[in-house]
C-alpha cells in the first residue's frame, strides 16, 4: 500500500521553492516484523513543519510501525532513509537502528515497563526496603544514563553544559523537581508517564515518536501533554503520534495515516470540522457461569479500612483513610495521577507490606499471626494492566485462569479435574475456549484482559478489584471487557470495587464514590 497515492483530493500541502530535508523516506519498503514480513510496500514521506498520527486498533501494528519508521527492523524489499540525517558524521545506515542524540528518539511507556520488567517483581515499589536501593529519577535523568555513554568516553563540557540546561528545561516542563530523589519504580502511572517523555526528550530529538501518548493520564495530564506537544510543535521538533483515539491528537495535526493488521489503509488529512475514520464495534453478549461466593454475617462487610496511612520515604502516599464497603456493594475508586489508588488497593491485595502496619480487614480479619496474605487474596479478584505486564508471557491462557485458584502469577501448584473444567468453563464464556494452549504473549491486548478476567473471577471471589482495567485498550476492546465485566460482577453478586480517572468510564452498577487526591479522601459517599 503506497501512502503517497492515498492523500485526500482536498488536502493541499504547502509548496516551498526549498524545502529542508525530510525526516522520513520509505520507497516501496517491505519489513521484517516480528513473524514475518510487514507494511509490504510502503511509500511515504514525512517532512519538517508536518505533524503526523499514526491511528489503528489494538494489534494493528502502530508500535511496530514506529519501530520500521525508525529503522529499528530490517527490510526485506525497499528503501528506507533518514534523509536529515544524512552527512551526519555520527550516523550509520538507518537500517540498522543506529539512533545517537539529536536525531530520532521514542517515547513509550509499553517499552519503559519492558524495561522494568527486566529488573524488578510487581511488589517492589511497595516495598520501601528494596526500592530504595533502586534507580531514582534522578539517576536515569543523567547525560550518561540518557545518551548511554562510554564509560570511557572523553567528556564534552560544551555537550554536558547543554545537556544540563535541558534536564533543567524538561524538569520544570513535566513538574519533575519533587520526583528526582525517588526510585522510578515507586511513581505513579501519570509520575511515569511525564518521567517517560521528559527522558525521551532529554536525547534533544529532531523527530519524536510517541507510543500511546496518553496511556492512563488523567484529563488534566492529558491536556497538559497536548500543550506540550504544540509547545514543541513551536521548538521546531517534529512529532509522530501512535494512537488508537481521535481525541488524543493535538489540532496541529496534518497527516493521519491509518493502519490495520499490519498493513498501511490510508493517508488522510486532519479536517478540525470532519470526524476520521470510524473503527466498527461489536460488542458480543457474555453468559458467565454462575458460581456461589462465600457468605459472612450480613452485619460483616467485606472491606473495612480505618485511619490507613502509607509512607514511602518522607513521602505520604495516603493519609488517614477510611472505607467500609457491605457485602454485594459496587464502588468506583476515581482520582487524578497520583492520588493514591494503586496504593490503596496495594493494602488490600497484601502486596504492600505496610498492611500490617494499618486497619485494614477483609471477610472481617485483618492480617497479623496466624493468617496467611494467600487467605485475604482469596477474598478478592484483581485485573489490572500492571498485573497482565508481570504475568508471565509464555503462560497458556489455561493456565492463567487456573492460576486464579491459587492467587499466582503462573501456575506453581496443581489443579483438580474440577478446577481444570470450570477454567475451561470460564474461558469458553470469554469467547477464548480455542485459544486455551495460546501464549499470553501471542493473544490479543483484549484477550489478555479477558483471561485475566476469567482469572479474578473463577474462585468466586466476594470482592472484584478493577484497577483501570481498560488502559490501553482500543474502543472495541474497551467495550467488550466492560461488558465481560459487568456479566462476571452480576453473575457472581460480588463486591465491587472500579478504579479509575476518567468518570465517563464508571459502570452504571456503581453506586457509591470514595474520591481522592493528594493521598486524602475528597469524597466518600453516594453516586449521585
Amino acid at each position: 500500500m503506497t501512502a503517497d497515492l492515498m492523500h485526500d483530493p482536498a488536502m493541499t500541502l504547502p509548496v516551498a521553492t526549498s524545502r529542508p530535508p525530510a525526516y522520513v523516506e520509505a520507497e516501496n519498503a517491505t519489513f521484517r516484523g516480528p513473524r514475518g514480513p510487514i507494511f509490504a510496500d510502503c511509500t511515504l514521506t514525512i517532512r519538517p513543519g508536518e505533524r503526523w498520527a499514526i491511528l489503528g486498533p489494538n494489534g494493528s501494528g502502530k508500535g511496530v510501525l514506529v519501530a520500521a519508521l525508525m529503522g529499528k527492523l530490517g527490510l526485506l524489499a525497499g528503501r528506507l532513509r533518514h534523509p536529515f540525517l544524512e552527512g551526519d558524521p555520527r550516523f550509520a545506515d538507518s537500517v540498522f537502528g543506529v539512533l545517537p542524540p539529536r536525531t530520532l528518539a521514542l517515547a513509550s511507556m509499553k517499552e519503559h515497563r519492558q524495561w522494568l520488567l527486566a529488573r524488578e517483581f510487581h511488589q517492589h515499589r511497595w516495598h520501601g526496603s528494596l526500592s530504595w536501593g533502586s534507580a531514582t529519577v534522578s539517576d536515569l535523568l543523567t547525560q550518561a544514563n540518557v545518551e548511554q555513554h562510554n564509560p570511557f568516553a572523553v567528556p564534552d563540557e560544551a555537550g554536558a553544559r547543554a545537556f544540563e540546561q535541558a534536564r533543567r528545561r524538561e524538569t520544570a516542563r513535566f513538574d519533575l523537581a519533587p520526583l528526582l530523589a525517588r526510585p522510578v519504580v515507586a511513581l505513579s502511572n501519570g509520575e511515569l508517564h511525564r518521567f517517560v517523555l521528559a527522558r525521551a526528550l532529554l536525547r534533544q530529538p529532531r523527530l519524536l515518536f510517541i507510543d500511546d501518548p496518553s496511556a492512563g493520564l488523567d484529563e488534566d495530564s492529558r491536556r497538559r501533554l497536548l500543550e506540550i506537544l504544540d509547545e514543541l510543535d513551536a521548538e521546531g521538533m517534529g512529532v509522530v503520534l501512535a494512537t488508537e483515539r481521535e481525541r488524543d491528537l493535538p489540532v496541529g495535526i496534518t497527516h493521519v495515516l491509518h493502519v490495520e493488521a499490519g498493513a498501511l489503509r490510508g493517508l488522510e488529512p486532519r479536517h478540525p470540522d470532519r470526524a476520521l475514520r470510524q473503527y466498527p464495534v461489536q460488542v458480543p453478549v457474555f453468559s458467565v457461569p454462575k458460581l456461589e461466593t462465600r457468605r459472612l454475617p450480613s452485619e460483616i462487610p467485606i472491606l473495612e479500612v480505618t485511619n490507613a496511612t502509607v509512607r514511602q520515604g518522607d513521602v505520604i502516599l495516603l493519609d488517614r483513610i477510611t472505607l467500609r464497603i457491605a457485602q454485594g456493594e459496587r464502588w468506583a475508586l476515581v482520582g487524578p495521577n497520583g492520588s493514591g489508588k494503586s496504593t490503596l488497593l496495594s493494602l488490600l491485595l497484601a502486596d504492600n507490606p505496610q498492611v500490617y502496619a494499618n486497619d485494614v480487614r477483609v471477610a472481617g480479619l485483618r492480617l497479623g499471626p496466624g493468617r496467611s496474605i494467600w487467605d485475604q487474596k482469596s477474598w478478592l479478584g484483581w485485573v489490572s494492566p500492571e498485573l497482565e505486564t508481570y504475568y508471565p508471557a509464555s503462560a497458556r491462557a489455561l493456565d492463567v485462569v487456573l492460576s486464579g485458584f491459587a492467587s499466582s502469577l503462573g501456575m506453581h501448584t496443581s489443579n483438580s479435574p474440577a478446577q481444570a473444567h470450570l477454567a475451561l468453563t470460564w474461558l469458553d464464556c470469554m469467547g477464548l475456549g480455542q485459544q486455551k494452549d495460546t501464549p499470553m504473549a501471542d493473544l490479543t491486548p483484549e484477550a489478555r484482559r479477558l483471561a485475566l478476567l476469567a482469572r479474578a473471577a473463577v474462585h468466586a471471589p466476594s470482592l472484584l478489584l478493577f484497577d483501570e482495567p481498560c488502559q490501553g485498550l482500543d474502543s472495541a476492546g474497551r467495550s467488550t471487557l466492560s461488558a465481560a465485566m459487568a456479566a462476571t460482577v452480576a453473575s457472581l453478586s460480588a463486591a465491587m470495587i472500579y478504579v479509575t480517572h476518567d468518570p465517563e468510564e464508571i459502570p452504571a452498577s456503581v453506586t457509591r464514590l470514595l474520591v481522592l487526591e493528594h493521598g486524602r479522601v475528597k469524597y466518600n459517599g453516594p453516586r449521585e
